[in-house]
């Protein structure tokens, strides 16, 4: 079983003073506006490809791939040519790439080194460019159609690991294939075809969408976010042990529903038909739950928060078990009932989204400082209710990849949406806050630790219903929400104790194409449409 990580976060790092972030009337000027020579053009799903998860792969597709290694920025036009804007400002053509005609995704680049450098035309065909000084050398090798999500090369091994993601159908459901390439890089100097060969290919199928992988640097374990757990389905060369594969079936307990309130806790269980009969075993204490019917444990765990366990009341009408309980701090929410409980469903409280709706509004204003109204911009109620109550519960894990196991867990609930994502960096919705969270990994260990919060951010976040892109620099001292068209919202971080952080407005103007792609890096937010190519000083 795998070891279980709680994700919470330090109080220390939580700015309970925090206000609203104020609409500054400080222009964001554009340093440089490039015409490009030929569009950027984005594939939409074929009639095929019809389910929400190809739809969300191909809605939220970022067209600008930023280098974890220096400022520069890559992208291809509509004719699959490869181009960089390195400093200062220079944009230039590296590299095309074949266009396929079954292309069935949009093309993408994931940066394994300063060196290495992966892409993909979405249909099949995979190059591998390799930089070094002044001299640049591509090598073509056939892969699968997908989507590269991330890339390393392993020193030690000299290897390259690469990982797609595709869309597959099985039972007449759509499911998320992970891809990783294994390479060995037999010579650096005198690179050539016969350079790279593949030495292993593993496949692992999700329930769901894949939103996040990170390639660990031993190239043994990788991180993934998904909307359901892993399991191994190929490996060349290792065989598929069913028994230990991280199947969601390992992780899963007897299923139950719950629902919260600021001051309480309600739990619905089903008693199975052969205990239709007996009497329910409770038993409840400052820090946990149990429930048993004879010899079947309904639920059992200990809580995420503590109870006041003199309060807790249940009832059973027919095969329903009803039980109350009283949280000790009370306006304190829960994003999981039981710690690393795979198996409770959180039922959404309308009242309570009335009050979140009531208490936060102001976090988000076009108002400039001193104005007394402070509407918030692109707000929709309903499409807040939808967004910040409901979702699909996530799993951050990390596999071994050798032993095709899952060694660490750490569920998000459902009100636990993933925000934005750096390298090694998650930044999470923890009631209305955005924490970020560090992966931090160890020769036999794995960390998930808070590293800062923007405060009220995921409320803001959910609150704009033509959000394209949301992303933050490394140094993370802002994150900016890129609409579809014209539109950027840059919000700094506050500091710990600020009541009040800016929040600044960008506007491309009204002949402006739609916005393709997004960077942010700690000076820039640099912007890709159609026909353009726009960079803008934020600090």
């Amino acid at each position: 079983m795998p070891k279980i990580v709680d994700l919470r976060p330090k109080k220390e790092l939580l700015n309970v003073k925090f206000e609203k972030y104020q609409f500054s009337t400080q222009i964001v000027p554009v340093t440089e506006e490039i015409k490009l020579s030929k569009k950027v053009t984005h594939l939409e799903p074929s009639p095929g490809q019809d389910s929400l998860l190809e739809a969300r792969l191909f809605a939220f597709h970022n067209h600008l791939f930023q280098s974890p290694y220096d400022d520069s920025c890559w992208f291809f036009d509509e004719d699959e040519n490869l181009w960089c804007l390195e400093s200062p400002n220079t944009l230039h053509h590296v590299h095309s790439l074949p266009k396929s005609p079954t292309k069935s995704y949009n093309s993408t680049i994931a940066f394994a080194s300063q060196w290495f450098i992966a892409l993909s035309n979405g249909g099949g065909a995979l190059h591998i460019l390799m930089k070094n000084q002044d001299q640049q050398k591509v090598i073509p090798i056939e892969a699968d159609s997908g989507v590269l999500l991330a890339a390393r090369h392993v020193l030690n091994d000299n290897a390259l690991v690469l990982v797609m993601v595709s869309t597959i159908e099985e039972n007449s459901k759509k499911r998320s294939k992970i891809i990783l390439l294994n390479y060995s890089v037999k010579s650096q100097e005198n690179f050539s075809e016969n350079s790279i060969e593949l030495s292993r290919r593993q496949e692992l199928m999700v329930n769901g969408a894949v939103d996040y992988v990170h390639i660990e640097s031993s190239g043994d374990f990788i991180d993934v976010l998904s909307g359901d757990s892993v399991k191994f389905t190929v490996d060349s060369m290792t065989p598929i042990d069913d028994a230990s594969s991280s199947d969601k079936s390992e992780l899963k307990i007897p299923k139950y529903y719950w629902s919260q309130d600021a001051d309480s806790l309600t739990v619905w269980l089903k008693i199975p038909e052969r205990h239709k009969d007996a009497r329910a075993d409770v038993k409840v204490t400052a820090t946990s739950l149990a429930v048993t019917v004879e010899d079947s444990v309904l639920m059992q765990g200990e809580c995420q928060f503590r109870i006041d366990e003199g309060t807790a009341t249940w009832s059973r009408d027919k095969d329903t078990f009803r039980m109350e309980v009283t949280k000790q701090e009370g306006g304190q929410m829960w994003s999981e009932l039981i710690r690393g409980d795979t198996g409770g469903e959180h039922l959404p409280n309308e009242g309570l989204a009335a009050e979140i709706h009531s208490r936060l509004s102001h976090l988000c204003t076009d108002q400039p400082e001193g104005a007394t109204a402070q509407p918030a911009i692109g707000f929709n109620a309903e499409q807040l209710e939808e967004c910040d109550l409901e979702g699909d519960q996530s799993y951050l894990q990390r596999i071994d990849l050798q032993e095709h196991l899952t060694t660490h867990l750490a569920i998000l609930g459902t009100n636990n949406r993933l925000l934005f994502t750096q390298t090694h960096r998650l930044c999470i919705r923890q009631d209305h806050d955005g924490c970020v969270w560090s992966l931090l990994e160890a020769p036999n260990d794995w960390n998930v630790q808070h590293e800062s919060t923007f405060p009220g951010f995921g409320y803001v976040e959910a609150s704009k219903s033509n959000k394209k892109f949301c992303i933050s620099p490394q140094n993370g001292d802002y994150v900016a929400i890129v609409e579809h068209n014209r539109h950027a919202f840059i919000y700094e971080k506050p500091g710990l104790d600020a009541k009040v952080a800016k929040q600044k407005i960008v506007d491309l103007g009204a002949e402006a194409l739609p916005i393709m792609g997004a960077v942010a890096t700690d000076d820039h937010l640099i912007l890709l449409t159609q026909d353009k190519l726009y960079k803008l000083k934020v600090n």
